[in-house]
């Protein structure tokens, strides 16, 4: 497996050590970076419009384990912004100028539709553009709450930054919905008038991206601006979902990071784990590769790696089966993706860290950083959880249907319609159907479950259909069954004994083959960690600042003597 990224890491842009940099020449840095993933793709404005495979694969290049602000960029630009000024182009030519500059990274393009005080209720955004009797339009921000959250407007490193900024268009008074327009924030160098822009702190454990809080005031913005037309619509919410149906693609991309960051971890962890050496029971040196705890995490993630992967190509398949116009089927798959896989990275990729002791903590190790990036993957483009409360009950109401399971005997296959079939006995319970408090009570806590039983289900047969070894599908079927062991002994399809036996086997079978699946990810290019190798080990140490002097300890010796009198 290779990307056209793989001479990337070695690069200085990619060398510089974050924490000897002010925060402005880490946003820059990773601008540029996210310009260099950019610039290995090339990608067209078909390549976004109808995303291709070349578009999907920049969410499974390894070089998204580097610099996770860079990727955050490169996402916003290409889909968000890029993505939603495609479908225009065609009926307003005169877009095509800006456009060739969003896809080249001449200009840094953001996407500003979540409020301080609206997140995921975006649909209830306050910031204006009210039309003016020459056709132009004036922007505003109304109150506090109303800020443009987390969108990284900053005026840094020269580039000047555009904005698709959804606002509550106005037009004689009448609120005609949300709809998306052009604005300038900054020159690079300088707010726009008008514009302010407050710098937020650097996400902790993150890189410096640039985040602000953005607001406007009294913006005048031409008639061209607005994308799309002024007339009213009928269905508001509909018309709202349409114009950011970008999100969705967001959603799954860049949760996609998931998989290569499963096999990052694995592949470091494992290098480090058999340089690492211990005192045996027979008073040899042993790699602590050889203890079954050390092997756990480390084999698990990189069969869910391998999976995640097979998941994330089928579901590219199934959104390109699926019409533009159906955007609740293109929402679920994507909030099974993204649940699927943050799932996984919580229960195994963030343990890696603690087997690779005091050294994983270190940004250095790439690790630890890939988790507080994730954490935001989590949250972006709709928090996943949020994403599954919402889908789950829509699906348990067969609103719409996803793919089903081609294995109906299977125990991943009995596990998701079983879940199915009791949150559905709670709905019809409910005299309020899906909205009563007993519904809050029993079904909402259990919908991110069942979303997570669906994804499970769907990885592992992608992972047949691909064709991936046998002994990472086994395991990561078993891996499965144990993210709800309990439901599997409580249906006596297992007992506890069971279970760990076969996961005994399963893990014994991978890790005979382990050398063969770390070389298979031809991922080594991409594992910059210090801790890999003895030459990246000591190339590191070597950079670490040095302190020595001869200072004169006498009064520290002569306070120990006085005492001992």
């Amino acid at each position: 497996m290779s990307f056209p990224t793989a001479s990337l890491p070695s690069t200085l842009l990619f060398g510089h050590i974050s924490e000897h940099l002010t925060v402005g020449e880490r946003i820059n840095i990773s601008h540029e970076r996210a310009k260099a993933i950019a610039a290995c793709y090339s990608l067209t404005l078909d390549d976004v419009l109808r995303p291709s495979q070349r578009f999907w694969d920049m969410y499974r290049d390894y070089i998204v384990t580097l610099d996770g602000a860079a990727v955050a960029l490169f996402s916003i630009q290409l889909n968000l912004a890029a993505g939603t000024l495609a479908p225009f182009i065609e009926s307003r030519p005169e877009l095509k100028t800006l456009m060739d500059d969003i896809l080249s990274f001449r200009i840094s393009a953001q996407f500003l539709l979540t409020e301080l005080g609206h997140g995921l209720n975006a649909l209830h955004l306050e910031t204006t553009a009210t039309m003016q009797n020459d056709g132009s339009f004036i922007v505003d921000t109304p109150n506090p709450q109303a800020a443009k959250y987390m969108a990284p407007t900053l005026p840094f490193g020269g580039v000047p930054r555009v904005g698709i900024l959804m606002a509550r268009l106005m037009v004689r008074g009448e609120d005609r919905g949300i709809r998306p327009f052009i604005v300038s924030l900054n020159d690079g160098k300088t707010m726009c008038t008008g514009v302010t822009a407050r710098e937020l702190p650097s996400r902790l454990g993150c890189k410096s991206f640039g985040h602000a809080l953005t607001y406007f005031d009294h913006v005048k913005i031409p008639s061209s601006a607005l994308l799309g037309t002024i007339a009213n619509t009928a269905d508001a919410r509909s018309q709202f979902i349409e114009t950011i149906w970008r999100v969705a693609i967001g959603s799954m991309s860049m949760s996609a990071m998931v998989s290569p960051a499963l096999k990052m971890a694995s592949y470091i962890a494992a290098t480090y784990s058999k340089r690492r050496l211990v005192v045996g029971p027979r008073n040899q040196t042993i790699p602590i590769l050889s203890f079954r705890t050390q092997q756990l995490p480390i084999l698990h993630a990189l069969a869910q790696g391998y999976v995640l992967d097979a998941l994330y190509q089928q579901a590219i398949t199934w959104l390109s089966e699926i019409s533009v116009e159906d955007i609740n089927q293109r929402n679920a798959i994507a909030t099974i993706v993204k649940a699927t896989m943050i799932g996984h990275w919580r229960r195994t990729g963030c343990s890696i860290a603690d087997r690779c002791g005091a050294q994983g903590m270190f940004e250095c190790n790439q690790i630890l950083p890939m988790e507080m990036e994730l954490r935001g993957v989590a949250i972006a483009e709709g928090d996943v959880l949020a994403l599954a409360l919402r889908l789950a009950p829509e699906l348990l109401l067969k609103r719409y249907t996803i793919p089903a399971g081609q294995k109906r005997d299977s125990l991943l296959n009995q596990h998701e319609q079983k879940l199915g079939e009791e949150m559905s006995a709670i709905i019809a319970a409910s005299q309020q159907r899906h909205r009563g408090d007993d519904v809050n009570r029993l079904l909402l806590p259990r919908c991110l479950q069942f979303v997570d039983a669906i994804g499970h289900r769907m990885a592992w047969e992608a992972a047949i259909t691909q064709g991936l070894p046998e002994p990472l599908i086994r395991l990561y079927e078993i891996s499965a069954v144990g993210t709800d062991l309990a439901w599997y002994v409580e249906k006596r399809l297992f007992s506890r004994d069971d279970f760990f036996r076969q996961e005994d086997e399963a893990l014994s079978t991978v890790y005979s083959h382990l050398q063969e699946y770390l070389d298979a990810m031809d991922i080594a290019p991409y594992a910059v960690a210090a801790i890999t190798s003895d030459s990246s080990w000591k190339k590191f140490s070597d950079s670490l600042k040095v302190y020595e002097g001869n200072a004169d300890y006498a009064p520290f010796s002569e306070t120990i003597a006085r005492a001992r009198l």
